[in-house]
């Protein structure tokens, strides 16, 4: 059963972001994934512009379920799975606006992305007082299981 994620992000379905059946294409997924954590990172006061750091997505997959359509409202439920050293692993989960928890998922997968120096040559730790405030958030059991 699906449960109240920690955060949050409407996405309402663009015209441009479906395909000839009017289904959400996959690529779409994908940057609803990135709004979503971008969002969910910004909650921890993490700027994307300023900074010693940045953020770089080394590894990212979806399961696509069951299709989307213009103009349907969702809903990306994102979770942090678990931080490293220097990376952070989050779980998506797309589902409609308004719907009940235990609600189907029409689209779920996974991102992880790496801190890194500003000119991204080398990766870097995480803050302590940062990665303790982001792991204290991370849940293992919210991995995604990926499908065969």
């Amino acid at each position: 059963m699906l449960r109240m994620a920690s955060h949050e992000t409407p996405i309402r379905v663009r015209f441009c972001e479906t395909d000839m059946n009017r289904h959400v294409s996959q690529v779409s997924y994908f940057i609803y994934f990135e709004e979503a954590r971008t969002r969910y990172i910004e909650t921890f006061g993490i700027s994307w512009t300023e900074g010693p750091f940045n953020m770089v997505l080394v590894r990212q997959w979806a399961d696509y379920l069951k299709p989307a359509h213009f103009p349907d409202e969702l809903v990306v439920l994102t979770d942090i799975i678990s931080v490293g050293r220097s990376s952070i692993r989050m779980a998506h989960r797309v589902v409609p606006a308004g719907a009940p928890p235990g609600t189907d998922v029409m689209c779920q997968g996974e991102s992880v992305m790496v801190l890194v120096t500003k000119d991204q040559s080398a990766s870097v730790p995480w803050p302590s007082e940062l990665r303790a405030r982001l792991a204290a958030k991370a849940d293992p059991t919210l991995a995604v299981p990926a499908r065969a």
